[in-house]
């Protein structure tokens, strides 16, 4: 009885072929019968289902295997080949399972094929060709895929899952992906959050989860994860596939700066960690004679900052205290205040109508630009139809839709600068001009964060050289800076 034990395996590939009668009740009904009637004992049912991944189906496929083996399960019984295996390396791992003992049998019922150690070669030629056969039809699938995938590529679409901040649709029979109302806005939050000083991949992978962004199985992104779709090109309009780029169709909501700047950030060196001190100048300043960041100890209540010593000039040098370099940065924070609040108001008003001045123009040339990409839409459409009634050859028209493609992302890219940089480049100098006259004020009173949010917006570099301070203001800072002490001067000239 022993040597009768006999394990099923059952399969099903794809939702068509389970239309088509292969489904899962019909091949265990006809392989039981098989096995009642040669005296079989079936043990166990293994089921692989058309929804099972690759990953799934290769898992199920060795739990099998083990199962086999370690329970001295002498017969193993499938509808067909192709049910069993597909592929060379699981074949091989069946002639091996059969190889180690002569009483092994593997069933193949509709083929009648029955394969053991001492069959003979006519029953193993068979037994190989199955497998060819099989491996054959998964490499044409898997041919035609590919001719799908790269249609798809070459009209500009992903053929895969968007990262979060899209979704996809269906528009005109075709699957597309599209920004999610839902998500779109937590996404550019993430790209923008990332950019702060306190923050790294870890604090934005929390801050995700707390938002509620979860992957397709409803878990919590992972940090790793966090890290890729970050890094992800898809969200500044390429498709990256395979290793390769393709340039997509896709609507972006993702600036290519923006992208940048979080590409220069994450590959600068090892990302911050967090930890239990959070000095108001961890990683804003660094040693003018040797580059390196100042790093911070706690000592009885006092944070002090140096850096590592490493160059002979700076061994020796006493560490600076935090509290004396906010007292040094409060007054370059004075540098910025005008004297004249009048002049101030003035200043932003003539922003706001030199901003109007131009919205007219503006929107011209965006509209021209539109009428640009209509058109080179409408020809890459009569294009494809050309390749569809064979009036090009395919390599033409892949020379062409490329051509096509890259005018119009170029395009896209200047309707976007002017659609939305000039009046977010207004935007962004108010708020600077607005916080540069109160920073002084409320700098003292801010949280560490807080600190490092002012001083990232107002000074492009900040540091330290024999127990001084220095800053660089940024650009528009710098104007206001400039345009403050020459106000100061008017005024105290009474001119």
């Amino acid at each position: 009885m022993e040597q009768q034990k006999t394990v099923i395996l059952a399969r099903v590939s794809s939702k068509s072929q389970e239309d088509e009668g292969y489904s899962l009740d019909a091949q265990m009904k006809l392989l039981e019968g098989y096995c009642e009637s040669k005296g079989l004992s079936v043990v166990k049912i293994f089921k692989i289902a058309e929804t099972a991944s690759k990953e799934q189906s290769r898992k199920v496929f060795h739990e099998m295997l083990t199962y086999i083996s370690k329970n001295k399960v002498y017969h193993l019984a499938v509808e067909k080949t192709d049910r069993l295996t597909r592929n060379f390396r699981d074949s091989v791992a069946i002639d091996d399972w059969l190889a180690q003992d002569a009483n092994r049998r593997l069933h193949a019922v509709k083929e009648s094929l029955v394969l053991h150690k001492e069959a003979k070669s006519d029953v193993k030629f068979m037994w190989n060709i199955y497998v060819s056969v099989a491996k054959k039809y998964t490499d044409t699938l898997r041919e035609e895929a590919m001719k799908g995938w790269a249609e798809k590529l070459a009209q500009g679409w992903l053929p895969g899952v968007p990262p979060p901040g899209y979704m996809t649709i269906t528009q005109n029979g075709k699957r597309i992906h599209v920004p999610d109302p839902i998500t779109m806005p937590i996404m550019i939050r993430m790209f923008k959050l990332y950019l702060q000083p306190s923050h790294t991949i870890t604090s934005i992978t929390a801050e995700m989860a707390r938002l509620g962004v979860r992957t397709r199985g409803g878990r919590p992104y992972a940090k790793s994860h966090v890290q890729k779709l970050l890094m992800n090109p898809f969200y500044i309009g390429i498709n990256r596939f395979d290793g390769k780029d393709y340039p997509g169709a896709q609507e972006t909501f993702i600036s290519k700066e923006i992208y940048d700047q979080v590409q220069r950030k994450m590959h600068k060196g090892r990302p911050t960690t967090y930890n239990k001190h959070n000095p108001v100048f961890k990683n804003v300043i660094r040693c003018e004679t040797c580059k390196c960041i100042l790093s911070w100890q706690n000592q009885k209540g006092r944070y002090y900052g140096g850096c590592q010593r490493r160059n002979k000039q700076c061994a020796g040098r006493k560490f600076l205290r935090e509290d004396a370099i906010e007292a040094a940065i409060c007054e370059q924070l004075k540098k910025l205040v005008c004297p004249s609040q009048d002049i101030i108001e003035w200043v932003a008003a003539t922003m706001r109508e030199e901003q109007a001045t131009n919205i007219e123009s503006r929107q011209r040339m965006i509209e021209s630009i539109q009428a640009q990409i209509d058109r080179l839409e409408r020809m890459d459409n009569l294009l494809y139809d050309d390749k569809l009634a064979g009036e090009i050859t395919k390599e033409k028209y892949d020379v062409k839709h490329d051509e096509f493609k890259n005018q119009k992302t170029e395009l896209e890219t200047q309707r976007e600068k002017l659609s939305g940089n000039a009046q977010k480049s207004l935007e962004q100098r108010l708020v600077i001009l607005e916080l540069s006259q109160k920073a002084a004020t409320i700098f003292p009173k801010r949280t560490p964060e807080q600190k490092r949010i002012i001083m990232n917006k107002l000074f492009s570099r900040i540091t330290t050289f024999n127990g001084s301070v220095s800053v660089t203001y940024t650009d528009f800072a710098r104007l206001i800076a400039d345009n403050v002490v020459k106000t100061s001067n008017l005024i105290g000239g009474k001119i």
